[in-house]
């Protein structure tokens, strides 16, 4: 006679049956907890953490005083630490940094940890940053513009041309030893 290993598990004691249970349910936890430990080790890696040009905020403090008490305008890049969709953000916002920084303010606020813990409720309940990244252009100390989700450099051009003017010739990054052929 052979043996049934369904017919032996339904004859095993619950404390059988729960063991097995457990040790398939470790073995199944332990991919994630490696997946996530390797994006958060290529987010490091890549430099998705860092603020990167932009001038970084991390108190509403500062944010009252960079940004409401400025005489430029003010790009504010309301981001989440690790957030992977806010690495793509990073190279178009220093991208504009280098067009721009002469005649507008790049600041960076990381309003949400890594962890999903907001940093500064305040500011995070006053202007209703509900999407990761947000991209937020303040005149005179109020909000003129938002970009939410938004990738593309040539969306924040006609803006910030509009509010601070276009790049005065041959500083575009082509002139600059940029990427040839991108204005």
């Amino acid at each position: 006679m052979g043996s049934d290993p369904a017919a032996a598990a339904r004859k095993a004691s619950p404390d059988a049956r729960g063991s097995a249970r457990q040790t398939w349910l470790a073995g199944r936890r332990v991919l994630p907890r490696a997946a996530l430990a390797a994006c958060a080790a290529l987010v490091l890696v890549v430099g998705g953490c860092g603020p990167g040009k932009l001038r970084p905020i991390a108190s509403e403090w500062e944010f009252n005083q960079e940004v409401l008490k400025s005489d430029r305008p003010v790009v504010v890049y309301f981001s989440k630490g690790g957030c992977a969709w806010c690495m793509f953000l990073d190279s178009c916002m220093d991208q504009l940094y280098e067009e721009y920084s002469d005649r507008v303010t790049f600041t960076r606020f990381e309003l949400m940890s890594f962890w999903l813990k907001i940093t500064c409720e305040p500011i995070w309940k006053r202007y209703r940053i509900a999407r990761f990244p947000t991209v937020v252009l303040f005149v005179n100390g109020k909000e003129k513009y938002r970009w939410v989700t938004n990738y593309s450099g040539d969306a924040y051009r006609p803006v910030l041309d509009e509010v601070a003017g276009p790049p005065a010739p041959g500083s575009t990054p082509a002139a600059s030893g940029g990427p040839p052929g991108k204005p």
